[in-house]
């Protein structure tokens, strides 16, 4: 088993001013190859604490990670630590520099003499492209050991990860991965699911199994599997559990199987969102080549809008209010005739901290939906704070269409 440690650098994480994803994604990322790091440490950007802190780990280590520190101020300090520590020379790299001039000279801005500075590699490192970025990843061999350097910024930091750093693990460790398998669902409770599968779990003594809830719903993790047939027999008695609630397997999301039914049944969709103020388009538009299916939408915050746009009645409103299903109902029809889709979705609801009513409380949500076969609605209680029941809406909803698409 690799001993891996990762380093996270930076002021702003120790502040709490910024979120360090970049530890979370190596150590997914790691697992999914059979490797769990040692340890996860945050230090700050001062050269002394960088250098101390990865001499303390460098002797047990088989890799070391490091992440942020290797921009062109004077805090980022990664890079010159790290050759101090190996007592190797900094050496200009004129690729690198041309490349981060002429960036600057692309934005018609002059090129700051910090420049230099992200040019400077210690001698004998494997240099990582930076497709999306300036600093270049970094991997530095220490006898038999590996200290791979990466930027701070998520963006720049995952292409290189992926582009980089995984086929040079695949190269120089011997990896061996479990056969993992992880089952996605949502609008199912993480209690409920234990109880539906324990008969299950214990027949499966050796695999672990791991739950972890979120706002978007509860993924199922099984480690430990070393055959394909307990794999694929594991798979199929999980489904017959959980079928109405699993929407995808492994790190697929949802509007990516959205996206994918839409695509097979040749399907257009429009949205008219108000509770949600845009996340569900967002969510959609988050998977490429949406726009073959995607047609757009509507935020009709406002009931003018959702009359001018949605064509919801004005005896409709009236009547039975903007959080409604005969709104919802109205709005689904009104946006999908309106854009010309197969298929129009809207939502609307109560997302606190005002507005609630006796008959209406915070988290009261209807989403509707409209198809050529029909209209259906789903009315959902939500709990949380605002922020929280927005994305929980969003994902009802996306789920609602998810099961509408699959029977049609």
């Amino acid at each position: 088993m690799l001993n891996v440690y990762i380093i996270s650098i930076g002021d702003e994480i120790l502040s709490g001013r910024t979120r360090d994803t970049n530890s979370h994604y190596i150590a997914r990322r790691l697992y999914e190859l059979g490797i769990t790091p040692k340890s996860i440490i945050t230090i700050n950007d001062d050269k002394q604490v960088i250098q101390n802190t990865i001499l303390s780990v460098i002797e047990h280590a088989d890799i070391v990670f490091t992440t942020g520190g290797l921009g062109p101020t004077p805090d980022d300090n990664t890079t010159i630590s790290v050759a101090n520590i190996l007592k190797r020379r900094l050496i200009l790299d004129e690729t690198i520099l041309s490349r981060v001039e002429k960036y600057f000279e692309k934005q018609g801005r002059a090129v700051p003499e910090l420049v230099t500075k992200q040019a400077l590699i210690p001698q004998g490192a494997i240099i990582l492209d930076n497709p999306v970025g300036q600093a270049p990843g970094l991997i530095l061999k220490h006898g038999k050991k590996s200290i791979v350097l990466l930027p701070g910024v998520p963006i720049e930091f995952e292409k290189i990860f992926e582009t980089g750093v995984l086929p040079y693990l695949h190269d120089n460790y011997c990896l061996i991965p479990d056969l993992l398998l992880t089952i996605r669902t949502t609008g199912i409770s993480e209690m409920l699911i234990v109880e539906k599968i324990t008969d299950l779990t214990k027949r499966y003594k050796e695999i672990s199994v791991a739950y972890l809830p979120s706002m978007q719903g509860v993924d199922i993790k099984f480690n430990g599997i070393t055959d394909k047939k307990i794999h694929a027999s594991l798979e199929k008695e999980l489904v017959t559990s959980l079928k109405p609630w699993i929407y995808g397997k492994g790190q697929e999301t949802i509007e990516e199987v959205i996206g994918r039914l839409l695509r097979r049944k040749q399907l257009t969709l429009s949205v008219a969102e108000s509770c949600t103020g845009g996340l569900i388009s967002d969510k959609i538009t988050n998977a490429p080549g949406s726009s073959e299916y995607y047609i757009g939408s509507a935020v009709v915050y406002n009931n003018k809008l959702k009359k001018l746009i949605g064509g919801v009645k004005d005896e409709t409103l009236a009547k039975f209010g903007a959080v409604s299903k005969e709104t919802v109902l109205e709005l689904a029809a009104g946006i999908r005739e309106r854009f010309n889709a197969d298929i129009g979705l809207s939502i609307s609801g109560i997302a606190g901290p005002t507005g609630a009513t006796k008959d209406k409380p915070i988290g009261l949500v209807f989403i509707g939906i409209a198809t050529k076969k029909g209209s259906n609605y789903e009315q959902h209680n939500l709990n949380g704070n605002r922020r929280m029941i927005k994305e929980k809406s969003t994902m009802a909803a996306l789920d609602f269409l998810r099961r509408t698409i699959e029977y049609l």
